[in-house]
């Protein structure tokens, strides 16, 4: 949806989607590109270690956390990124919670930058976004200074467990 309003509006647009694992990153760029009509690897790709299906074109970049982390080492600005989207950020860890100490940095960092060097272009204003589907988000919305949240109401689905034993009775091998 953002990377077409953005095409829709004839804006720039540059979308990183940090995921916490690597396969996450591969198939959900992989759906997006499918349902965009296109091959992974041009307008939306991936990047895991050791493996990259992205180009100097793409525009909606599917990462690992650790791959954004790498990133923001080269680039501490992200200079020439819109957006940034944390998916799963309930799966808290050494590495994620890193990961929002330095968005959080990087959004007052590129604030003052535009407010204190108007004399320069500015750098295009980022928006971070945290995804989660059991989300405490309250805990967030504190963390990032009240920053505003949105709740999509869905519904649960309950799971059943089923060990192979359990499925071997059910199946009579």
């Amino acid at each position: 949806f953002l990377l077409e309003e953005a095409a829709a509006s004839g804006k720039t647009c540059n979308i990183i989607v940090a995921q916490p694992r690597r396969i996450s990153a591969m198939s959900v760029a992989e759906r997006v590109a499918a349902e965009r009509g296109e091959m992974v690897g041009g307008t939306v790709g991936y990047t895991i270690r050791l493996e990259s299906q992205a180009n100097r074109n793409t525009r909606l970049l599917f990462c690992t956390t650790g791959i954004l982390l790498k990133r923001l080492e080269e680039d501490v600005d992200l200079k020439h990124v819109t957006h940034v989207i944390v998916d799963e950020v309930h799966e808290r860890g050494i590495e994620s919670d890193f990961l929002l100490m330095v968005l959080k940095d990087l959004l007052i960092r590129r604030q003052n930058d535009n407010n204190l060097n108007s004399h320069y272009p500015p750098q295009p204003q980022i928006r971070i976004i945290l995804m989660s589907a059991t989300l405490d988000a309250q805990l967030f919305h504190n963390y990032f200074g009240g920053a505003p949240s949105v709740k999509f109401p869905g519904r649960t689905f309950p799971v059943h467990e089923l060990y192979l034993e359990d499925l071997l009775d059910i199946t009579g091998h």
